[in-house]
């Protein structure tokens, strides 16, 4: 294909979700695209958001409340509302979306799951809707979790029957052979690993400069105990799991640190930090609210090093040169530290003392990061968009 005839590429994931991670991973990987020729990459949201900071009212009651639920009943209570939201507004938006498109990507992110059908409804009929359009389609970076619905795994199965992949390529070995073992067979293809796009945080945004002298500059990521337990086994209570934020602060002012908190963005993390507010204010902890990919890129950047659960404050990190205390919550972290190198950094935050943590951090603030590993690993990354592009290429 010559540049005259440059592909327009659709790359359909969560990039508006009220999770900034998703939308730094989407515009790494639309960034990635350009560069590697396509004339277009642009972004689809799968629940038909149109811009940042667009949420749905009441997200973490919702969750709080499916949670709760014996799984049986979670999946007959959202049946109707994801019928009803496929034909009234995902489908469409799909159609309108793919016009002019030659192409199409699925992913990064964590899509490959099913927590109440979402996933598996949204990716089904993102597949049906390229099908009608003759389309080639790639997943690419995505997750994917180990258990699913009988019926999630039947209306993913049946769609990939009808409209199979070009290309497979997966985020971890645990997702890769996941996929191999429910989907590879129907769809006709096993699955490659891939670096995740996030890692091309550096490549994307403009960081600013860290400080090189004066007190370290920590960051710690706010997350919800509701969406921790909505994705794992965890178990830790708001009270709790908000006092361990505020102790670590504490230990790490001691200690000499400047700390910033920060979210991803989600709007449930939002709440566990306008809870503990008033008592990091107390104790002079700063406060940032990213309200774009960028900004969540320019905190993280402007660390020496940071706490957090949420995968995609951890991958940018990485990718900045910024070491990470990573909390176990979901084994996608595990994997992911895993494929750099740096397993010894999960810790379980319930059993780590906030003395514990606070030298772990400053150990990590004063060491640093080695450079060449790190930056062999956004090459990677680069690289491994390429071979996507060129499967795409391939299948036209």
């Amino acid at each position: 294909m010559t540049d005259s005839n440059a592909p327009k590429i659709r790359c359909m994931n969560v990039k508006y979700s009220p999770n900034l991670g998703d939308g730094l991973l989407s515009e790494c990987l639309e960034a990635a695209l350009l560069d590697c020729g396509a004339l277009e990459a642009v972004s689809i949201d799968l629940a038909a958001r149109a811009d940042y900071g667009s949420q749905m009212a009441g997200r973490g009651k919702i969750m709080a409340v499916l949670s709760a639920m014996p799984d049986w009943l979670r999946h007959q209570a959202v049946r109707v509302p994801l019928a009803l939201a496929s034909r009234r507004i995902w489908g469409p938006h799909y159609a309108a979306g793919l016009k002019g498109a030659n192409a199409v990507v699925i992913g990064g992110g964590n899509l490959l799951s099913d927590h109440d059908l979402n996933f598996p409804t949204k990716l089904a009929l993102a597949l049906d809707t390229c099908r009608a359009r003759k389309l080639p389609v790639a997943f690419f970076a995505c997750g994917m979790a180990a258990h699913w619905s009988e019926e999630g795994d039947r209306r993913l199965r049946r769609a990939l029957k009808d409209h199979p992949p070009a290309a497979v390529f997966l985020r971890d070995q645990a997702s890769k052979e996941r996929w191999d073992d429910r989907f590879a067979e129907v769809a006709g293809l096993e699955a490659e690993v891939v670096r995740d796009p996030g890692l091309m945080a550096s490549l994307r945004y403009d960081p600013p400069a860290r400080p090189t002298s004066g007190r370290p500059r920590i960051g710690l990521g706010i997350m919800s105990d509701v969406a921790i337990r909505y994705h794992s086994d965890a178990r830790m209570g708001a009270s709790e799991l908000g006092r361990r934020f505020v102790d670590l602060s504490r230990a790490l002012l001691d200690k000499g640190a400047q700390v910033v908190a920060f979210t991803n963005g989600s709007p449930e993390d939002i709440e566990m930090a306008e809870a503990i507010q008033s008592e990091l204010r107390e104790i002079s902890v700063s406060a940032e609210r990213p309200a774009r990919p960028s900004d969540l890129a320019a905190i993280v950047a402007g660390c020496h090093a940071i706490a957090a659960y949420r995968m995609h404050a951890i991958i940018a990190a990485h990718s900045f040169g910024v070491p990470q205390l990573a909390f176990a919550w979901d084994d996608k972290v595990a994997a992911f530290l895993g494929s750099v190198g740096r397993s010894d950094c999960l810790h379980d935050f319930a059993a780590l003392s906030a003395e514990e943590a606070a030298d772990i951090l400053l150990r990590f603030a004063e060491e640093g990061m080695e450079d060449t590993a790190r930056a062999a690993v956004v090459a990677e990354a680069k690289a491994d968009t390429k071979r996507l592009y060129d499967a795409l290429i391939a299948a036209l």
